[in-house]
């Protein structure tokens, strides 16, 4: 099977970051070794390294894992690189939140439409990703309520990059207009806004103008269900 290959436009280079990024390739091992545990061909691994592409986080989340440094020491330069000499320990069982500075959130089995709405609504974790505790603290997120989730479409771009991995706080139940939402409708799992028509309808607004807003009905809005607010995708939502 062919690898995967990423050609989206690189955001702004940060320099310090690709540095960073090149030094956990390399702890983790050779490019083709970094291409094996992400999935992506080594010519773009190369192109992530050299700033022409943007690096996802989840695969930059694994990369960090196997070389055993701090995925906020990656994102940001704070902190000390290396991590905890009871790391490996932790890794091994996901289920164990992590040092003081990640913790482990389960990744669902499903893939979440900014789009046409994609079947799943039942999903298990597949994995667990590392991380940084001090960045769920500022999004007021207790662990035990985050669930990161796969995203697929752009019907929620610029807010939501297409193909994004998304956090969700599952302890939102009720739509608030100012917020993105994972919701379920008909066993199809979307990520969109709320908001309310008139005669109960409700309305899920998507942030790319090339879509229009789409109405249920109210006796369609009684099965609406939302499963969490989207707080994160590469960034605070």
């Amino acid at each position: 099977m062919s690898k995967r290959s990423d050609d989206s436009d690189a955001e702004e280079v940060d320099e310090a970051l690709l540095q960073r990024f090149k030094e956990v390739v390399e702890a983790a091992g050779t490019r083709q070794r970094a291409s094996e545990l992400t999935g992506y061909s080594t010519q773009q691994i190369s192109k992530w390294i050299a700033g022409k592409a943007r690096i996802p986080f989840r695969q930059a989340a694994i990369l960090a894992k196997a070389a055993n440094r701090s995925l906020d020491w990656l994102a940001s330069g704070n902190g000390s690189p290396l991590l905890g000499p009871d790391f490996s320990e932790q890794r091994a069982s996901p289920e164990i939140e992590g040092d003081d500075d990640v913790v482990f959130i389960p990744l669902l089995e499903v893939i979440a439409s900014a789009g046409p709405g994609i079947e799943n609504s039942n999903p298990v974790a597949k994995d667990h990703l590392p991380f940084p505790r001090r960045w769920l603290d500022q999004l007021n997120l207790p662990v035990e309520f985050a669930r990161f989730l796969d995203s697929r479409g752009d019907s929620m771009t610029e807010t939501i990059k297409e193909d994004a991995i998304c956090l969700a706080d599952i302890r939102w139940q009720r739509p608030r207009l100012d917020a993105i939402f994972v919701v379920v409708h008909n066993n199809d799992v979307r990520i969109k806004r709320i908001g309310r028509g008139m005669e109960g309808r409700v309305t899920l607004i998507s942030d790319n103008p090339r879509y229009e807003t789409e109405v249920l009905s109210e006796p369609e809005a009684r099965s609406l269900k939302i499963a969490g607010r989207v707080v994160w995708a590469g960034g605070k939502i």
